[in-house]
């Protein structure tokens, strides 16, 4: 039975964070697991701390500042850095530190872990890291469209957890015109660390360098120095930041890294959420529940991985059910180009035609899941052409095996009756008339186009996020195109300028161009 102590440790601005200790046995040192998380209560159960199998390691856990029983108030990211450091440097000076620690999360509880990464501290040997992407723009923003599906729900939820009880918000709180000010109808006062993202959408902007922009967690991963097992599915929220990330690790590093990918969502294992329930799918069910142990064993003593292949990318293909373990998941040898026409994906070309819609930004569009963008996974799509301003497109059935892998990308020729507009892609696989999410993507003719004129034509270029499935003989692809997907993007205006700003919106007539838009797709043979 574990030894269980509760501390509330100061940190270097005088606030106290509430910290539990479990402990092999009363005397000793010991390698520590070291957590932080933000989704806490009140209630800590001393009893199942107490009967939790550690392994032989000490556990330190915390509760987030201004979460749970910790004191402060809450500002998501800001002050896990400096709290980090401070709390490291209180491990030190206890009794049952042993030299060795090993941050672990999944998440936020990740998230936490990379705001002071980048300072390669002596003693974190190895970590064990999930469903998190680094770059916080990632988390934030899709070329220049704010998540507020993901980032804007779960920020409001988080901004001063344990001190606003009471915040004015709904669903459609983030269709407000102008957006920029709407924290204070809220929270009742003004936000300015949720502000601020509003006010820069784009990638390269200077504010993605600064501390409020993820300055402190942008280096955690690209001068990794440990060795560090990630996870995470091919449905979570931040599945392609992961792949990207993946890449960026140092070279003398990676061979000691793993990268697991099941086929789920920001749970790794299967759900009530999961439509599919895939064969031995599951992160527990493949690797074992004990997968972070296993991990930490391997660094700290060289004990043998059972079942989690080092250096490696190991993800599972959908519907061919298989695990697969390589350097980085790649685009498959073979390219498939299918042409969009009048609905239809085809191998050739028609003729040049054009399908145009009314898109009405007070009247948004709605999809189902929000397959690695946004959260909800992947879903059951509605029919196609559900809506007046959702236009679908769907293959013949394809007529032999075909696995797909890496980035699929779109081609639209394009045009608008606005000065700026947006467009937006989700493609689905189609098995015996239900329809799966894939991927989608989103973006604004500005966001490539910065000096387009009304009506005329444009090529928008699309890049879906990383998969790997399997077409088996009688499915369809499908691909809708359309030009909002609320609430997983703010709608666009229709104006030029930064989005957060206008104080209304124009109704557009969007123009798809049939013959020569295309989506291609890349065959593992």
């Amino acid at each position: 039975m574990n030894i269980v102590k509760e501390f509330n440790v100061a940190m270097s601005d005088g606030v106290k964070i509430y910290t539990y200790v479990q402990l092999p046995s009363e005397d000793g040192s010991f390698p520590i697991i070291f957590r932080r998380n933000p989704y806490v209560g009140k209630d800590v159960n001393i009893g199942d701390l107490q009967k939790e199998d550690t392994h032989g390691y000490a556990i330190v856990t915390q509760h987030c500042r201004g979460c749970g029983r910790s004191e402060g108030d809450c500002i998501p990211y800001i002050n896990e850095r400096q709290d980090g450091l401070d709390s490291l440097e209180w491990i030190r000076q206890q009794s049952f530190y042993q030299g060795e620690i090993y941050p672990v999360g999944g998440s936020y509880l990740t998230s936490v872990h990379y705001a002071y990464l980048d300072t390669h501290q002596p003693d974190i040997k190895g970590a064990v890291l999930g469903i998190q992407d680094p770059i916080r723009y990632n988390v934030t923003y899709r070329n220049g469209f704010m998540k507020c599906g993901l980032h804007g729900q779960w920020a409001v939820g988080m901004y001063k957890k344990n001190s606003i009880f009471k915040k004015n918000y709904v669903q459609d709180t983030f269709r407000t015109m102008p957006l920029l000010g709407v924290t204070r109808s809220i929270f009742g006062e003004y936000a300015e660390a949720l502000e601020a993202y509003m006010e820069h959408p784009l990638p390269d902007d200077p504010f993605w360098q600064t501390l409020e922009g993820g300055a402190d967690s942008h280096n955690a991963v690209s001068t990794l120095n440990i060795p560090t097992l990630f996870y995470s599915s091919f449905y979570d929220i931040y599945t392609e930041g992961i792949f990207d990330m993946w890449e960026n690790i140092p070279a003398a590093i990676r061979p000691k890294c793993a990268l697991l990918v099941t086929p789920y969502n920001h749970n790794p294992n299967p759900d009530k959420f999961s439509p599919v329930v895939f064969p031995n799918g599951g992160l527990n069910e493949n690797f074992g529940s004990d997968f972070v142990y296993q991990w930490l064993d391997h660094v700290r003593t060289g004990a043998p991985l059972r079942t989690i292949p080092e250096g490696k990318t190991t993800y599972y293909t959908l519907w061919e059910n298989q695990w697969h373990s390589v350097d980085s998941l790649k685009e498959g040898q073979k390219e498939h180009v299918l042409y969009l026409n009048d609905h239809t994906l085809d191998a050739a070309p028609r003729d040049t035609a054009a399908i145009s819609y009314t898109y009405n930004p007070y009247a948004p569009a709605t999809f189902r899941g929000g397959l690695c963008n946004n959260f909800g996974g992947m879903a059951e799509q509605d029919k196609p052409n559900s809506r007046y301003d959702i236009v679908s497109f769907l293959s013949a059935p394809f007529e032999a095996p075909c696995k797909v892998e890496g980035r699929m990308k779109a081609t639209l020729h394009v045009r608008s009756s606005c000065l700026d507009t947006c467009f937006y892609i989700r493609t689905s696989i189609v098995k015996n008339d239900v329809a799966y999410g894939l991927r989608d993507d989103i973006t604004s003719i500005s966001f490539q186009h910065p000096h387009y004129n009304p009506n005329e034509t444009v090529e928008l270029e699309f890049t879906l996020g990383h998969h790997s499935f399997l077409f088996e003989p009688g499915d369809r692809l499908r691909l809708d195109v359309s030009s909002s997907a609320y609430p997983l993007f703010h709608p666009h205006t229709n104006r030029k300028g930064l989005q957060a700003e206008q104080t209304g919106a124009d109704i557009a007539i969007n123009t798809i161009i049939t013959g020569p838009s295309n989506i291609r797709f890349f065959e593992t043979v």
